[in-house]
Formats: C-alpha cells, structure tokens, sequence
C-alpha cells in the first residue's frame, strides 16, 4: 500500500487553482499543403461545441508547428493554441493527433489544457484523474482540524459543518441525500482531527463516501453513495515512518496491566483513556462481521510492564479485529480498528 506522501505526491507536475473562472482557449488551425479543399468547415463543426473563445484557420507557412502559449497571466491564463490541419485530414495539437470522429477526445484534451495548463497535456493522471498537483492541493484543502465536538451528534449535521468550513466548493448526489436523511448518531469523537479525515468517517457509516471532481474547470469535493464512484476518499492514510515513530505513545508502557472478563468496548476505553491517540472504528465491517463490542469479553493478564498498543491490540484479537495507525491530512496519528481479514 502507499503511504500517505507518495499516494498524494506522485508523479507531481501541475498546480492549477482549485476554484476560479475557466481559462480562456482560441484556435489557430493552419492548413498544411495537401488538406482537402473545403474540409475546414467540417473541423470548425467538431470545434464549435467547446467551450473555445475563437477558431481562426489560415494557410500553412514555412517553419508553422503545433505549441500552446499563455497569453494571459500565471493568475488569469487565455491559451493560444496552435494546430496543424494535415493533407490526411488530421487535426495535429500539442502531443495528440486526431480524426473527425474524435470530438470527444478533443473535449478532454481541451479540459486537461484549462484545467492543467500546458504542462496538463502531458501530466500523467494520478488518482481521481487529477493531476497529482491537484491531489495534493485538494489533501491539503482538508487538512484543518475541525474545533467541534460530534460524538452523539447527528452524522448530517456533522457533516454540513464540516463542509461549509472547507476552502473547496461541494456537491451532494441526490441517493447521497437520501442516506443523510436517516437520523443516524456519531458513533466517535472526531473532534481535533483533520477536516478530511473527520467527514470521511462520518459519513461512512450511511454508506456514503467523499471524493473530489473536475466540475466546470474546478475541482470540487462530491459526496455520494458509495456505489455511484469507483474511487473513494479514504478514512486516513499509512504513515511514511514506522508506527512507533508516527505514534510513539502507544508504544509506552504500563508498570502490569489485567482485565478480567470485561466487555471490550470497556477495555478499549478504559485503554483509550490513558492515550491522546483518538480511536476510531469501522463501523460498517463491525456490523457487517456482527462483532459487537459491547457483548463480547476479552481478558488480559500481564504482571510485568506492558505496551499499551500491545494490551489493545490482545483483546482486539479475542474479538477478531485488528488495529492500524493511520495519519489525518494534517499529519495527526491516530488508530483505525476494523475486522481481521
């Protein structure tokens, strides 16, 4: 699995805004020798339906190739784009070659030119068919600890909180409604971590899962149900270092620790309490594998000094559950419990 830097880093190149006015795009086609005579209509009527500023089509000189310049700012850009109409009826731009019959590959070469500038046309596509510049401003955009608490709150609640805090527009998919319909409480107290972490496990409980989208040349985040998307914003992220360097603390010790046929949910807090390090839990795998924690009795006996993560993780075992240290957007450690297997 990659970490959590490497999955939102790789393969950066462009760092176009999140938000803003798309860019302006004109055409300049040149007729090399050999075109069809009269075949310029037929590619100003492929052309057309793009949300382009202008198409002009002149006559090829010596020395004319394919390039895109900004003729705007770094802020405002306005792309002058250049292309080669060829004597096999091809239209030739900046590293694509295409047919009449390619309107639609058109159309996305055009969006990954407003969207990514000219280094766009070229980036490769890392996760959510973003640039990898674009996912990491997106990480970035969900990286402020929300200040509120949410255990016991309405999970619907929770989340337009969250969502009206956040730097990046968002939209709600009409099934993804219906799911914050139920009057479904917060089952974690979520308060202190990231924004992005913090919605993500909120919502996951309703069957409902976040990610970000390309929406009229801006990145916007869409929560929907989970089966509407094929790629899903995740609960956290695997740290880069080990995880008794991410999250130390769990790795202290306790002088003898012993639990003698207790509920979990009591031992988890009872060990919770001690910690800083939030605990949060895959309640859906928990109710899919009916693993009920309040119901089940783990026991623990140790007369000499313990790690606290190793105590957790013995009675999380007795349960058929497992623990993970994960990283919110803003780097904080915490610890995911979820079904073994």
């Amino acid at each position: 699995m990659m970490t959590r830097k490497a999955w939102v880093v790789f393969l950066a190149l462009a760092c176009p805004q999140l938000a803003g006015a798309a860019p302006r795009v004109t055409f300049e086609l040149v007729t090399e020798a050999g075109f069809p005579f009269g075949g310029e209509q037929r590619w100003v009527n492929v052309l057309k339906d793009l949300d382009q500023s202008g198409i002009r089509i002149r006559t090829g000189r010596v020395g004319d190739k394919t390039g895109v310049t900004n003729r705007g700012t770094a802020a405002t850009p306005s792309y002058h784009v250049v292309g080669i109409l060829s004597a096999a009826n091809k239209l030739e731009l900046t590293g694509a070659v295409f047919s009449l019959t390619d309107g639609a590959k058109i159309a996305q070469w055009f969006e990954k030119l407003r969207e990514g500038g000219v280094a766009g046309l070229t980036a490769q596509r890392a996760a959510f068919g973003l640039t990898p510049d674009q996912l990491v401003a997106f990480h970035d955009a969900l990286s402020k600890p929300i200040a509120f608490k949410t255990k016991g709150a309405r999970a619907g609640d929770v989340a337009r909180k969250i969502v009206n805090g956040l730097p990046v527009p968002f939209s709600v998919t009409n099934q993804a409604r219906r799911g914050f319909s139920r009057n479904e409480a917060i089952l974690d107290e979520l308060s202190g971590l990231s924004a992005g972490t913090a919605l993500a496990a909120t919502i996951r409980p309703l069957g409902l899962v976040m990610s970000p989208q390309k929406a009229a040349g801006k990145i916007e985040l869409l929560i929907s149900d989970v089966r509407e998307v094929e790629e899903s914003w995740p609960v956290g992220w695997p740290p880069e270092l080990p995880a008794h360097k991410a999250a130390p603390e769990l790795y202290e010790h306790l002088p003898a620790a012993e639990i003698a046929d207790r509920p979990l949910s009591e031992a988890i807090e009872a060990i919770g309490s001690r910690l800083e390090t939030p605990f949060l839990f895959d309640h859906n795998g928990m109710a899919r594998e009916e693993i009920d924690p309040a119901a089940k009795k783990v026991t623990f006996k140790r007369r000499e000094r313990v790690a606290y993560l190793r105590v957790l993780d013995n009675v999380l075992f007795q349960a058929r559950l497992r623990s993970e240290v994960r990283l919110d957007e803003a780097g904080k450690p915490f610890l995911w419990i979820s079904p073994r297997g």
